[in-house]
């Protein structure tokens, strides 16, 4: 058997993660430019999240880890339905924004936010993949009184949600892990390019 050396190792686990992002960037792209676009996404940035991060900076990382999480299903034969993981995933805080006029207090704010963030969801894609609801509705589960998640795909955006609010937390606002901010930054451009408002 023949031993590779560790300079060939290290390549080849920078040319794996180097896909593994260009695959996370492509998917988020293909499946989530309209969410992507909008002014909601926009103003997520705008807003702190986890005292440490902002809206946009959370869904960024729940976006990214609930992708990773189907990639490796995928490699196991366990099929995950992709468009739906991404529209739940970019939309299941997008209610929150306009935390401070919206809610009473932290406890409504937990409860509510599932509901007003599908509301935005059914506003930016009218057609939503069929498991998007149940991803965002319960993407709070085990916590908030919410429900348990009725789909595998429900279950990994609420596995990636409580992975990521840990990250804000110790992490705070760090934009490099796919670039997706300049995801989000390139499909505003190719928008304004063809003489669209990047929000529409």
């Amino acid at each position: 058997m023949k031993l590779r050396s560790p300079a060939s190792f290290r390549k080849r686990l920078r040319e794996r993660r180097r896909k593994k992002k260009d695959r996370i960037r492509n998917d988020l792209e293909r499946y989530g430019r309209t969410i992507l676009r909008s002014d909601e996404m926009r103003r997520a940035y705008q807003q702190t999240h986890h005292t440490r991060s902002t809206v946009g900076e959370h869904i960024q990382r729940v976006a990214e880890k609930s992708l990773a999480i189907c990639y490796v299903l995928d490699r196991l034969h366990i099929r995950t339905d992709i468009p739906a993981v991404v529209a739940g995933s970019l939309c299941h805080d997008l209610g929150i924004l306009g935390r401070d006029e919206k809610y009473g207090s932290e406890k409504e704010c937990y409860r509510r936010h599932p509901l007003d963030s599908l509301a935005v969801a059914r506003r930016l894609m009218p057609a939503l993949p069929e498991k998007t609801p149940d991803i965002i509705e319960r993407h709070m589960w085990p916590g908030a009184g919410s429900r348990v998640p009725n789909s595998l795909e429900a279950f990994v955006v609420s596995l990636a949600d409580k992975a990521a609010a840990a990250e804000d937390f110790i992490r705070g606002s760090r934009l490099k892990h796919v670039g997706f901010r300049e995801t989000v930054q390139n499909i505003m451009k190719r928008s304004a390019h063809r003489g669209k408002h990047p929000g529409k």
